[in-house]
């Protein structure tokens, strides 16, 4: 293990987003996965989290994929779960004095206000989506809130059709980004599109008067967030206790 590795261990690791980042680890020096964690009656539940042919290739260490434990050490979790899980892995951090990093989608309000009180005795980073991109799109809202909450505003967003939250957690994020940011009281609505295997496409559209803006962002490999979160974590590591987003941290 290299000076700087980074040990991680990984919530909802045999899902779409847990595979991804799965597969940057097992080729990333920086960062190595010591645990995996997935619900009780998955199918895989006791198997190894990389094939025989990978942890040769790419000299791993045996990860059994394994129900959430109690006591484990690693220098920070990524959770890309859902919300129940995330909420008991982000119990079991604060146990241990563990940084958690979520990208978990389609938490209540009460899931949130879970999080931010666990927050008070670890760093957490809950972000809907761990893109820099995106976050480089809601800064540019923020710098220009002046304009945009003058504008009639709103946001349509496309996933896979598999994606059960609807609408989505970044969708979400930028429209409560602008209320936040603004006096605004007006509706910023959201349409939701479910088709294909798209990776995931938001488009904010502001109306003005006699011009229109239309921002854009489309992630084209679920890597971008897989790399976002594992450099947030490393990030995380170093903050005090408390609750933060991307923007915190850029």
């Amino acid at each position: 293990m290299t000076k700087n590795k980074k040990t991680i261990a990984l919530n909802g690791a045999l899902g779409r987003m847990g595979q991804a980042i799965a597969n940057i680890c097992k080729k990333n020096k920086d960062f190595q996965i010591q645990y995996a964690f997935e619900y009780p009656d998955h199918s895989k539940i006791g198997k190894n989290l990389y094939t025989e042919l990978e942890r040769k290739k790419f000299s791993l260490k045996k990860v059994l994929v394994e129900e959430q434990i109690k006591d484990f050490n690693v220098d920070f979790i990524v959770d890309f779960s859902t919300p129940e899980s995330a909420i008991n892995i982000a119990k079991i951090a604060s146990t241990l004095k563990i940084p958690l990093v979520t990208g978990t989608t389609g938490f209540t309000s009460s899931q949130l206000r879970n999080l931010k009180l666990l927050s008070k005795k670890i760093p957490i980073l809950q972000s809907y989506n761990m893109s820099v991109g995106i976050n480089v799109l809601l800064k540019i809202l923020v710098q220009n809130i002046d304009y945009f909450q003058s504008t009639d505003i709103e946001i349509t967003e496309k996933h896979h059709k598999k994606k059960i939250d609807s609408p989505s957690g970044t969708a979400i994020l930028m429209a409560n980004t602008i209320r936040t940011s603004s006096k605004r009281k007006s509706e910023i609505n959201i349409t939701s599109i479910r088709k294909g295997d798209s990776v995931g496409e938001h488009t904010l559209a502001s109306f003005g008067d006699k011009e229109n803006i239309f921002i854009t962002h489309e992630a084209l490999d679920r890597s971008i967030f897989a790399v976002g979160a594992l450099v947030m974590g490393r990030k995380l590591i170093k903050r005090r206790k408390g609750f933060y987003s991307i923007l915190d941290l850029l």
